[in-house]
């Protein structure tokens, strides 16, 4: 990083800005935050680009009014349910007499991998991150540079999106003005600041419990295993809440963010015991028991927590993460998420409170945990300069030109 970053976070219920700079003592700061609430976004991808740009400038106002930087491009997260995944594998003969692998070999293979990966005219890759190597058949977790062989293989995941969501990313961008620097899996770049090193070499899984979606990633022996995205979030409480006490959705919320308990029925004895519709409705008789509320919240985070335990399975590691799983999102701040999700994954849980990284000289929310992340990803991987640049493959420009074209007829 040189001079000062942006990182943009579209998340369906707040589009959040953060400026950072990084210093002479290579501490880095946060110079400007900016928020405003989502519109024209449906489960993560925006669906009216106006309405979408209207929350963006809102929100890059306000950053640029507290940093008082001007914006001209940034980092932007990618998240919702057009995100997928799937596993490749490429092979190469490694290119120097003397059998020693170089880095521009490992580039090679890992392109070659995704090339073999299933095409889609509708989809366009944003990550190919390795998984293992094989040098003459010998399985290497690190990076092979400097091994010595004949053959060399590799196993990617190859991380895509819809390409009609980019493009309404790339428009809405324009629309307010600034220039998209480049953009990666809003789960990976919050992984960056919210799982430590050690986490992801025992195992663990960031569920990012949002708005319209819940997404996650898992990590084992430091690599990325899978990453994906739910359809279902806070916001479909709300609509059960709505539902079940038949009241406004707006009140719905109210009630959500004041009472809303996923494990009442273990903690009876609370000092309220029952909702008052009168409190939020005028002249509303209805009154319910807390108990009601807390069925209907555990019963969505039943919901989710069980498609994460089916994701876990499909890649071979239900009860087998020793780090457990990370809870973060505004799903995360639900009394007795915590003691519900350990008891539905049988894991260790533990919920995100609040970032404190060395390279940081200050604690931050985890609310900026994506912005951040997307600054310290490339960040990081500028100052590496090792394969791990594929993870977002090539320029953002040519990719951009390229995914526009593709819609011209």
């Amino acid at each position: 990083m040189r001079g000062n970053s942006v990182g943009i976070d579209f998340g369906t219920a707040a589009i959040t800005t953060a400026v950072l700079q990084r210093k002479k003592d290579g501490k880095i700061s946060v110079l400007g935050v900016g928020s405003a609430p989502s519109a024209g976004m449906r489960r993560g991808m925006i669906v009216d680009v106006e309405e979408a740009g209207g929350a963006l400038g809102k929100s890059l106002r306000e950053a640029e009014r507290q940093s008082g930087i001007e914006i001209k491009s940034a980092y932007v997260g990618l998240g919702g349910v057009h995100l997928g995944s799937q596993i490749a594998r490429g092979a190469i003969a490694v290119s120097r007499a003397d059998g020693e692998v170089t880095g521009e070999d490992v580039q090679r293979v890992i392109q070659a991998a995704g090339n073999f990966a299933a095409k889609n005219p509708n989809r366009e890759i944003l990550h190919l991150i390795p998984r293992q190597f094989k040098v003459d058949g010998e399985i290497s977790l690190a990076e092979p540079v400097g091994m010595v062989g004949m053959k060399l293989e590799a196993e990617v995941l190859v991380v895509d999106g819809a390409k009609s969501a980019l493009q309404n990313m790339v428009k809405c961008c324009e629309f307010v003005g600034i220039e998209i620097e480049d953009w990666m899996s809003s789960t990976l770049a919050a992984s960056e600041v919210l799982l430590s090193k050690k986490q992801k070499e025992l195992g663990v899984m960031l569920l990012d419990l949002g708005a319209d979606t819940s997404d996650f990633a898992v990590f084992e022996e430091g690599r990325l295993i899978d990453v994906g995205s739910f359809p279902i979030g806070g916001n479909h409480i709300t609509s059960d809440i709505a539902i079940g006490f038949r009241a406004p959705v707006t009140v719905a919320e109210e009630i959500k963010i004041r009472f809303a308990n996923a494990t009442y029925l273990e903690r009876p004895g609370t000092k309220r015991e029952t909702i008052a519709l009168a409190d939020f409705i005028e002249d509303d008789t209805n009154v319910y028991h807390m108990r009601d509320l807390a069925e209907i919240v555990s019963a969505r985070l039943t919901d989710i927590f069980e498609l994460a335990s089916k994701a876990l399975k499909k890649s071979g590691r239900a009860g087998l993460l020793p780090g457990g799983v990370v809870l973060t999102g505004g799903g995360a701040d639900i009394p007795g998420v915590h003691d519900l999700a350990r008891r539905e994954l049988k894991l260790p849980v533990e919920v995100a409170h609040a970032i404190a990284l060395n390279e940081l000289d200050d604690v931050i929310p985890p609310r900026l945990a994506i912005p951040v992340g997307l600054i310290l990803w490339h960040d990081q991987r500028g100052r590496l300069r090792t394969h791990r640049s594929w993870g977002n493959w090539g320029g953002i420009a040519e990719r951009v030109k390229h995914m526009l074209r593709s819609f011209i007829p």
